[in-house]
């Protein structure tokens, strides 16, 4: 095979590898969008809340039609992001024997809120008065900031702790697989862009290794059994410096790339 050829595969297999936790990132990011619409549909929900009550105290003549779309559409995306928990819950792997007991407490806990909803679908779905869509969306709306909030708020804290683990593990086997490299790479870039290419491989590594320390704090918090609600925000801000440390070594990923291309 000519050496031309050879370099050009070369160079294609390290930006692909490079690249590559981008394309994770972008895919994590993506996914991500159901809480900013339940909090869009929750808004209008209480709007027609608010407006219907006032209604209701006037005593002038209306229909529920409106309250009862808000509320059908906050039950069923409540019941999709329920579904998605139990998804998420799911696709975790590699765990011990405690952690797993922890997902099947979980998935109980899931089951019972689907329930739940599943009945206030039904209840919405047939005809009914002013009076008792208000109620009915009334309660719903107390119970999803109340009760299911409760019961959600820890098993989000341990999906997440657990997905930013995968994220350190994939992202350090990447940052292996450039390493494994690291002598063909260098060997093929000029000796203005060795340098910089080398600080962006330290840097990464130094942000890796502070995204596992902050992991392994939160982990081992969480497994403790944290109740309070500083122990819950040290887990999440835990969590969100460890997701932005990753995410900034996928940016250094990117620029390694382009140091290759140019």
């Amino acid at each position: 095979m000519p050496y031309s050829i050879r370099l050009t595969r070369c160079i294609l297999i390290i930006c692909a590898l490079i690249l590559a936790p981008f394309f994770f990132a972008q895919a994590q990011t993506a996914k991500d969008t159901t809480p900013n619409t339940i909090k869009t549909e929750l808004n209008r929900l209480t709007d027609n809340l608010d407006l219907l009550t006032a209604i209701k105290t006037a005593k002038r003549p209306t229909d529920a039609t409106s309250l009862q779309t808000a509320l059908n559409n906050v039950v069923n995306i409540t019941d999709v992001e329920i579904k998605n928990m139990g998804n998420e819950l799911n696709a975790l792997k590699d765990l011990t024997d405690g952690e797993n007991a922890m997902i099947s407490d979980s998935m109980e806990t899931l089951a019972n809120l689907r329930m739940y909803v599943k009945s206030v679908r039904t209840d919405t779905t047939q005809e009914a008065t002013l009076n008792t869509i208000l109620s009915l969306a009334q309660k719903f709306k107390e119970w999803r900031d109340g009760p299911y909030t409760v019961a959600v708020d820890p098993i989000m804290r341990f999906t997440s702790v657990f997905q930013s683990k995968n994220a350190i593990k994939a992202a350090n086997a990447r940052l292996g697989a450039i390493l494994k490299d690291e002598r063909k790479i260098r060997g093929m870039l000029s000796a203005t862009k060795t340098a910089p290419f080398m600080r962006r491989i330290k840097k990464v590594q130094t942000e890796l290794r502070k995204a596992a320390d902050l992991h392994a704090r939160t982990e081992a918090l969480l497994m403790e059994g944290a109740t309070t609600e500083d122990d819950a925000n040290t887990i999440n801000e835990g969590v969100r410096q460890a997701n932005e440390l990753i995410d900034t070594a996928y940016d250094d990923f990117i620029a390694m790339g382009k140091l290759i291309k140019k």
